[in-house]
């Protein structure tokens, strides 16, 4: 028999894959800023081809994020009352990766096109997505909020040895 799933380690296993989202994001744009530093990828783009990418950047930043907001809220709903806690975390995790993966795509792709181009610039979107993975981080306080849990919920969650039930 499993053992049972505590408020802690459903966290802690939470903001693991959260964050792991970001590491990879940061750690591809710092692959890309060292690559066209030290010159080992070499292509020549012309200023109209460039032009396009940051265009189709400055629209695929906002409709990402708010696309990935709106999912976000409309996949976690409007929790039932009789839905357990446990029910509750779990549609919220996968809420939560769904909303991640729509923040990460113009972060990529800002990490993409400063590859193909060898403009840093292009840097500037995925940095702007690394900060909206931490300012919309799991915490317990944004779970609370999201799922509009009760204060019973609530006091399970803040627990870290509570199992959830």
């Amino acid at each position: 028999m499993l053992p049972a799933t505590t408020s802690k380690s459903f966290l802690t296993a939470l903001t693991l894959i959260y964050f792991s989202l970001v590491f990879v994001m940061a750690s591809f744009g710092l692959v890309v800023l060292y690559l066209n530093f030290s010159g080992g990828v070499s292509a020549e783009v012309d200023e109209e081809f460039k032009t396009m990418l940051r265009y189709i950047l400055l629209a695929a930043l906002p409709i990402g994020l708010g696309a990935g907001y709106f999912l976000f809220k409309q996949l976690i709903g409007s929790p039932d009352s009789s839905t357990t806690l446990r029910e509750k975390l779990f549609k919220y995790q996968n809420a939560l990766l769904i909303r991640s993966a729509f923040f990460e795509i113009p972060g990529l792709l800002g990490a993409v096109c400063a590859l193909i181009t060898m403009d840093n610039s292009f840097l500037l979107f995925t940095g702007i997505a690394i900060v909206m993975f931490f300012l919309f981080r799991p915490t317990v306080y944004s779970i609370t909020t999201d799922l509009n849990l009760s204060q019973t919920d609530r006091l399970i969650l803040e627990n870290p040895q509570s199992p959830l039930i």
